[in-house]
């Protein structure tokens, strides 16, 4: 039934322009995360999904029993739903995205690249802790330049510093008794040690929506 109404409300979109796959970031029931990068790769909960598309506005991202569909709106943010375990379904909220349309980007950048957006993201306090999911926050000064604030479980917050695109440092200190800063990315997804601390940040939470 998800689909079908997916498809109709494709279907119906105004305009003929052919769309790409919709580029963005989104939080659903569940503690699921969703990240659809600009190079066409997708995350669920960090996991590589597999992406069907049905038509240019209509796709499928599917992981493990996680199902996401998504209906592309040029110009505006996708509809994103899912279904889960027991066929458990609603709304995803979607928290950052680029202007399928292109209209207003400049210089390849996004649309909408500065603003504010909030989330959850995979997180470990400690080493060897498996990742969980920790609230944040994110300030967008636009081109890939943020400042990302991370809830962490036991009520401190660690803000982590984005410029032009790249991870640079964290505010850590002596009291957290390891003051080491490292980070990767692949793909989409900013893979960043703080300290004791790892934290897996989509692309598209950065640059946004």
């Amino acid at each position: 039934m998800i689909r079908q109404l997916l498809v109709i409300a494709a279907a119906s979109a105004a305009g003929s322009a052919l769309a790409a796959m919709p580029v963005f970031v989104a939080t659903c029931p569940t503690d699921i995360n969703v990240d659809a990068g600009r190079s066409g790769v997708v995350y669920i909960n960090g996991q590589n999904a597999r992406v069907k598309k049905y038509d240019d506005n209509a796709y499928d991202f599917k992981a493990g029993y996680i199902t996401i569909s998504v209906t592309n709106n040029p110009g505006r943010a996708p509809d994103v739903l899912y279904t889960g375990k027991g066929r458990a379904n609603g709304v995803c909220t979607v928290t950052g995205f680029e202007n399928a349309s292109g209209a207003g980007a400049a210089g390849g950048q996004p649309a909408h690249a500065g603003g504010t957006a909030t989330g959850s993201i995979p997180c470990a306090q400690t080493k060897g802790q498996p990742m969980g999911q920790c609230p944040f926050s994110v300030e967008r000064a636009g081109q890939g330049t943020a400042t990302l604030t991370v809830s962490l479980p036991d009520g401190r917050k660690r803000s982590i510093f984005f410029e032009k695109g790249k991870a640079i440092a964290a505010d850590l200190s002596q009291a957290d008794g390891d003051m080491t800063f490292k980070a990767s990315k692949e793909a989409d997804l900013f893979r960043i040690r703080a300290g004791h601390e790892r934290y897996e940040v989509p692309e598209a939470a950065i640059f946004g929506g």
